[in-house]
């Protein structure tokens, strides 16, 4: 669609007030138009965030993380583990998806050698202990 001719100055004459209506019509029309996929791409995006979030409390945080109620509660007064704090209670809530990815992210890597690891050190003639290995 061309630019109307009225964007350009302020003034319009008597007969070209026919093309600048129209132009308007149009413009609205196109206007109208994106704020209807915009409202039906945030309906989407809500409604994915939606299923995604799934907010647990204290015991079912402390299932996943695999600690104990007060070092759930110390971590998530910490900031340590992702927690949320509605203003006024005191309660935690946590949402399970961000707790498991926290879980992955944070996974210490195994202090027990493999068999290949203790084959290769017992052929070194050297054994290093297990729990010092990180």
């Amino acid at each position: 669609m061309g630019s109307p001719v009225f964007m350009y100055n302020n003034t319009i004459t008597f007969d070209e007030l026919p093309g600048a209506v129209s132009s308007l019509v149009n413009l609205v029309r196109e206007l109208a138009d994106e704020v209807r996929e915009l409202r039906a791409q945030l309906t989407s995006e809500r409604g994915n965030q939606k299923s995604n979030t799934k907010f647990i409390g204290l015991a079912e945080a402390c299932e996943i993380l695999g600690k104990a109620k007060s070092t759930v509660y110390r971590l998530a007064k910490e900031g340590l583990v992702p927690a949320y704090k509605v203003p006024g209670e005191k309660e935690w809530r946590f949402i399970e998806s961000e707790l498991v990815e926290h879980v992955k992210e944070n996974k210490r890597q195994s202090s027990v050698l493999s068999f290949a690891e203790m084959e290769s050190e017992i052929s070194r003639g050297t054994r290093a202990k297990s729990i010092n290995r990180r």
